[in-house]
C-alpha cells in the first residue's frame, strides 16, 4: 500500500522527496509488468486513491496512476479468489496489519513490493514455506529496467 503512496507523493517513507517509486509505477504503466491485487487490496487501492483526489497537489500524480495501472486491465490485475489463510506456524511472525498483505500474495505468487522492514523480513524468512518474495521499491526499480 505504502508504495502507491509513496510514488504519488513522490517521497520516501521519511518523507524525502524521492521518485522511486513513481518511478517504478512508471515502468510499470509502460512495460510488461503489472500490478496484482485481491478484492481487498483493490478496495485499500481505491480508497487511498480517492483521499489523494481531494488533495491538488497530488491530482496529478494520482489521476496519472489511476488511468495508465489501475484502469487498465493489462496493468492492473484483481485476483478473484479467496485468498487462503497463512499457515498457523507463520502467523506470529507476520506484522499483524500486513497480514492481508501477504494472504493475497499466497493466491498468485507474485513479487510482493514494500518499504515495510518487518514486511520484508517475515516474508522473506518464510519464503519456502509461502513460496513468495519481497524485495524493496529500488529493488523492483532495477528489475522492471531489465525487463
Amino acid at each position: 500500500m505504502l508504495v502507491l503512496f509513496f510514488a504519488i507523493k513522490e517521497e520516501n517513507a521519511a518523507g524525502q522527496p524521492d521518485r522511486t517509486c513513481a518511478s517504478l509505477t512508471d515502468l510499470i504503466g509502460q512495460n510488461c509488468h503489472a500490478i496484482v491485487v485481491d478484492k481487498t487490496i483493490n478496495g485499500k487501492y481505491e480508497s487511498r486513491l480517492s483521499e489523494f483526489f481531494g488533495h491538488p497537489h497530488y491530482l496529478t500524480q494520482a489521476a496519472l496512476f489511476l488511468v495508465n495501472v489501475v484502469r487498465n486491465p493489462q496493468k492492473f490485475v484483481i485476483e478473484t479468489s479467496e485468498p487462503p489463510e497463512i499457515p498457523t506456524e507463520l502467523v506470529g511472525s507476520v506484522p499483524h496489519e500486513d497480514r492481508y498483505i501477504v494472504k493475497a500474495a499466497l493466491i498468485s505468487h507474485p513479487i510482493v513490493v514494500t518499504d515495510e522492514v518487518a514486511l520484508l523480513n517475515a516474508i522473506n524468512r518464510n519464503h519456502d514455506v509461502l513460496g513468495v518474495k519481497a524485495i524493496t521499491p529500488a529493488e523492483a526499480l532495477e528489475l522492471a529496467k531489465d525487463t
